[in-house]
């Protein structure tokens, strides 16, 4: 049996992960904020292969604890763990953010998969596979002006993961990647975009702003499936 851990499911891509995970079998645990009212059906229907963890990732104090997982991941002989949840704001100038905001962004992008990372590997079970995944960014390799949180948060993540995957290197039954999903048609999207009609400071906002209009915005469905297809299968 193989048991799916993945934060943030109540869109994008990880909804679509979601989805191909409970196609697949899989019995899945999704943490985040909100749920979608078929994600709560199939949790009501099927309550032994879906649990819905509502909490607030920027918490995390709150995320899902040892004898949460530890009980989840009973009798798993392949454990997934999916880091999908990010914010992208806050967009603008260094100087002009606010101290909320960039506390958010250190604590949703980057302190929470430490933290549940760290969790999960302690409560897995000792003979079980386990693949780890952080869904990373091309922006962790290159800077985007305006995007410092999300380009420092995503490159510090990399980081982390790879030194986990170092810790780790002489387990063959472990696998740590971090993933660059590309260019999707989500809600970060739409939140880009309406950074670049508040005039924030985004110099490159015209290139975003084309690639939806162009229709260069790849589909999370398909995006998923090929995720979890060369790394989680």
């Amino acid at each position: 049996m193989r048991a799916v851990v993945i934060t943030g499911v109540s869109r994008g891509l990880g909804a679509a992960v979601f989805d191909v995970s409970i196609a697949r079998g899989d019995r899945v645990l999704a943490v985040g904020r909100h749920f979608t009212p078929e994600q709560q059906r199939l949790r009501d229907e099927r309550p032994g292969d879906v649990t819905l963890f509502s909490t607030d990732i920027a918490d995390a104090h709150w995320l899902p604890d040892y004898d949460i997982l530890r009980g989840f991941l009973r009798d798993a002989d392949e454990a997934v763990l999916i880091h999908n949840a990010a914010v992208i704001e806050p967009i603008g100038a260094v100087g002009r953010l606010t101290t909320q905001a960039i506390t958010n962004a250190v604590a949703v992008n980057l302190t929470a998969p430490m933290v549940l990372t760290n969790t999960f590997l302690h409560a897995a079970p000792s003979e079980a596979k386990l693949r780890l995944l952080f869904i990373s960014s091309g922006a962790a390799h290159r800077i985007v002006d305006g995007w410092a949180l999300y380009c420092t948060t995503k490159a510090a993540g990399e980081t982390f993961f790879d030194a986990v995957a170092s810790q780790v290197r002489d387990d063959e039954r472990i696998t740590v990647v971090n993933v660059d999903p590309g260019q999707m048609n989500t809600d970060m999207q739409e939140s880009i975009r309406r950074a670049s009609a508040s005039g924030a400071y985004f110099p490159s906002q015209q290139r975003w702003v084309d690639a939806s209009a162009e229709g260069r915005l790849a589909d999370p469905l398909a995006v998923a499936e090929r995720i979890i297809k060369e790394h989680a299968s």
